[in-house]
């Protein structure tokens, strides 16, 4: 590359890290958003060639024009993890946010945008259907509205996954009525993985909200939430965006990918888990599914943007655990005090 400015928002999240490292290493220059007084911090701490920070408060509604000053194209990662806002709050960060965001590209002349979205995106949100023994694709669609969201409030869950719908349908709404736009979508399985290098390391009490909290969870001994087996590495959901960026205006709909590499069950995670590392106090015994598992197709993903070989599940856990373990051998990143 030839050096062309990013903007990644919410660069210190788990997945925009390596998002925004991802475009790094391709020969991208990168330029990310945090809240507060972060960014000064950031700039002050972080001396990486080519990346760059700036404060925007809130992406839903601040003035974004300074931070897309120069930009070729915006990744749009930030969005609120389960349990951490109110119903409203996450469905108008999510909604309202990302439309807000398409807008500010669109005053700015921006022509390139890849949002980060779900494979809650591709089935109803109360998840019985990963459990179904069916194949969802870059086709398939959930089906959700904020009226069944606010009425089923106390399932955090259920709230997130209806936003990722509700938000992709607006995205593309969105790109209907503005056909000069080139937007792609990514929608990940849950997300595993080492933490990006250089960006600050999550508590324990944000990690409890992410998808590689179940990962601290299980080297702990414990029991992680019984969910839909589909797994992805976060360093392969870097690679899908860097390569979905590179990607020419398409019909609209086809510029759906699926990242995902696989399914694995948490009893098959500890079995990996006991030969890397056998030290581990891992439960004796997990819960059978609910019922046969459905699967994330990637061939669609993997033709299209000419992915190459995905990151297995079993290197994932692995690497998710190294990377949650408390300090053992210099190996454990995560911060111990809570927030």
């Amino acid at each position: 590359m030839s050096g062309q400015l990013i903007l990644v928002t919410g660069i210190t999240g788990f997945i925009a890290g390596q998002i925004a490292n991802a475009f790094l290493e391709a020969g991208y220059r990168v330029r990310g958003t945090t809240r507060g007084e972060k960014a000064k911090l950031l700039s002050d701490t972080i001396n990486v060639p080519g990346l760059e920070f700036v404060r925007v408060d809130d992406v839903a509604s601040d003035d974004l024009s300074e931070a897309m000053k120069d930009v070729y194209a915006v990744i749009h990662v930030a969005s609120p993890l389960p349990a951490r806002a109110s119903v409203a709050e996450t469905l108008s960060t999510a909604i309202s946010g990302t439309l807000h965001l398409l807008t500010e590209t669109t005053k700015a002349g921006i022509k390139k945008t890849v949002i980060t979205s779900s494979f809650g995106a591709l089935l109803d949100p109360d998840l019985r259907s990963g459990f179904a023994g069916l194949t969802f694709d870059h086709k398939s669609w959930g089906v959700a509205s904020r009226e069944t969201a606010e009425a089923k409030s106390e399932d955090d869950y259920y709230v997130y996954f209806s936003s990722k719908i509700l938000a992709e349908k607006a995205v593309w709404d969105y790109a209907k009525e503005h056909p000069e736009l080139d937007i792609a979508t990514v929608l990940p399985g849950f997300v595993f993985g080492p933490f990006a290098d250089h960006y600050p390391l999550p508590s324990l009490s944000l990690l409890a909200t992410a998808s590689n909290g179940y990962m601290y969870m299980l080297a702990q001994g414990g029991l992680p939430p019984l969910v839909p087996p589909f797994t992805v590495d976060v360093r392969d959901v870097a690679k899908t965006h860097v390569l979905a960026l590179s990607v020419g205006p398409k019909p609209l709909g086809e510029k759906r990918y699926i990242s995902n590499s696989g399914n694995i069950t948490w009893g098959e995670a500890a079995v990996a888990l006991k030969k890397a590392h056998p030290e581990l106090k891992l439960a004796d015994s997990f819960p059978d599914l609910p019922g046969p598992a459905s699967t994330l197709d990637n061939k669609y993903t993997t033709e299209q943007l000419n992915f190459g070989t995905w990151i297995t599940p079993e290197e994932t856990i692995i690497a998710a655990v190294e990377a949650v373990m408390p300090q053992k051998g210099g190996r454990g990143r995560i911060r111990l005090n809570a927030q």
